[in-house]
Parts: C-alpha cells; sequence; structure tokens
C-alpha cells in the first residue's frame, strides 16, 4: 500500500473486493441520487482552516459532483 491504514480495528476491504469495498461507489450513488432525489444537491460544509480542500476524497466529490452537473453550494464556518 503506498498510505497507511487507519488503525481502528474495523476490517478494510478494499478494491480487491470491490462489491464489499465502500471506496469504490460515491460516484455510483451521486449519480442514482440525482437521479432519484428531486432537487438533489450538494452541500460543501468549509473548516475555517479549509482543510476540507486538502482531503482527496473530497475533492474527488466536488469533481464528480461538477462534472454530474449536480447543483453544490459552499456553507463557509463564520465567527
Amino acid at each position: 500500500l503506498r498510505h497507511a491504514l487507519c488503525g481502528c480495528p474495523q476490517p478494510k476491504v478494499l478494491n480487491e473486493c470491490p462489491d464489499a469495498c465502500e471506496v469504490n461507489k460515491f460516484d455510483d450513488m451521486m449519480e442514482i441520487l440525482q437521479s432519484e432525489v428531486g432537487d438533489f444537491r450538494q452541500l460543501v460544509a468549509v473548516d475555517a482552516s479549509f482543510e476540507v480542500f486538502t482531503r482527496l476524497w473530497c475533492i474527488a466529490e466536488l469533481v464528480q459532483a461538477y462534472r454530474s452537473n449536480i447543483p453544490q453550494h459552499v456553507c463557509l464556518e463564520s465567527s
């Protein structure tokens, strides 16, 4: 593996078991939600330090929503 797995005791299921893997389905799930949920949108809750934009998983979801023409709304933390 290129990156260390988290240290929690939960069993890790990666792409070698694609049916059980949870990390390879978000684009399909977003497509299903868009087609079946009226007025489906993506809300991006941005933390004060903008760390959400340093997480690859979050960026991938933003890109998928954009490519799927899912309306996106940003909520910034305010004091």
